[in-house]
């Protein structure tokens, strides 16, 4: 029914789907199954940037009620973005339902480490000390910080995975000094080492999410940690393989989401660049939501072999190495074809240097033995403009 509704809505309200519609030589009517959707073409950031907010957005709804935002940019020009109320209140819906059921209470404090741009205000049960919420920039320094998370002691934190990774490597050897019970990552890839860093240092493991500006919360790790839980009460996720069939089980698959709750501007098989896999069975903890294993990186991320094939951001960590040991962070650019610099920050002490060059043969042994492979050990990463790191790019 949800689906149906926001086909009809879309067709007779947003110009952009009725134009999509009208070419595609279909009507709302044609769409009886959710495997009927492959009927309509799909929608990228890159066209719907390109049009001016009255085509993209609906004629029946006041768009002064709403609430405008925008994309991270993480993967280039931000998408202006449009959220009716009940969007935006079904949203915070889907992540109360996650800290629930990850056992954060609502008397617990919680720091929150993200961009300033997405800081929330403070609601009038905040200061009664009910889900308080103390937001800490993804910009400042590691060393900043740990200096409010200590005065703060929260219950919970929610982070970036690589500022926490970065903040679990600062306090190695004074995890003491802040307790949280529960930890939420998201807002990028969690690698091996920033999840076997953070579990070390804080004794808990922590829940993964994936959540976007364009659907609020799309999929959740429970205790179980066995996939993801795909929001299916919001959106209808698609995972499409490179022949534009659905992905089976245990394949990657481009991740195309039609949302069902944003009236003022929707978004109907919108593919954002990202890629996951695909998950059969339920997971033990009882929650009927499908299951996906989780993000793969971006499309535009993937590696390149010097004879055309494909790697995953995932294939890596640790490798190209045997190990994490003396590894507190490295990143992957495939500068061109034949060129990959890999950035290390090490521990100095423990990171023998020799293993560069067993590293180096792993890397032209899956790429190809022309592969130029660089190695720079650095002192730390410089936090990008959005307070993310991206830890797999391609430049080409």
């Amino acid at each position: 029914m949800k689906l149906r509704a926001i086909l009809k809505h879309s067709y007779e309200n947003v110009p952009f789907y009725h134009r999509k519609f009208e070419q595609a030589k279909i009507g709302p009517n044609d769409i009886r199954t959710v495997s009927d959707l492959r009927k309509i073409p799909l929608t990228t950031r890159e066209e719907l940037q390109t049009l001016p907010p009255e085509f993209t957005s609906a004629r029946n709804v006041e768009i002064e009620k709403c609430k405008k935002t925008t994309t991270s940019g993480t993967t280039g020009t931000p998408l202006n973005l449009i959220l009716d109320r009940g969007a935006v209140e079904y949203g915070d819906g889907l992540w109360l339902r996650m800290y629930e059921r990850n056992g954060l209470r609502n008397w617990d404090k919680m720091a929150v480490i993200r961009h300033p741009n997405y800081f929330l205000k403070e609601y009038w049960f905040q200061r009664v000390g009910m889900m308080q919420r103390r937001y800490i920039s993804a910009l400042a320094t590691t060393e900043e910080q740990v200096k409010i998370l200590e005065a703060y002691q929260p219950n919970a934190i929610k982070s970036y995975s690589s500022a926490l990774g970065e903040i679990a490597h600062f306090l190695k050897n004074g995890s003491e000094r802040i307790k949280p019970r529960i930890i939420f990552t998201g807002g990028e890839l969690l690698s091996d080492i920033s999840r076997n860093s953070i579990r070390s240092v804080f004794h808990t493991e922590p829940f993964d999410a994936y959540g976007t500006s364009e659907f609020s919360l799309v999929a959740w790790e429970c205790r179980e940690h066995s996939g993801y839980h795909v929001n299916a009460d919001n959106i209808v996720m698609e995972l499409l393989a490179g022949d534009g069939e659905e992905a089976v089980a245990g394949e990657r698959g481009a991740v195309v989401c039609t949302g069902l709750h944003n009236y003022a501007m929707p978004l109907i098989r919108y593919k954002n660049d990202d890629l996951a896999v695909r998950l059969d069975g339920e997971c033990p903890c009882g929650v009927r939501l499908p299951l996906m294993k989780g993000l793969e990186g971006r499309e535009s991320d993937l590696l390149v072999t010097l004879d055309g094939r494909l790697i995953s951001p995932w294939r890596f960590y640790p490798f190209p190495f045997d190990s994490y040991m003396g590894i507190v962070q490295f990143t992957i650019t495939q500068e061109r074809r034949d060129r990959i610099l890999l950035r290390l920050v090490v521990e100095k002490d423990t990171f023998d240097m020799s293993r560069l060059d067993q590293a180096r043969l792993n890397i032209k042994k899956l790429f190809g033995e022309e592969m130029q492979v660089d190695f720079k050990i650095i002192d730390k990463f410089e936090k990008e403009t959005t307070g993310k790191m991206q830890a797999i790019s391609r430049l080409f």
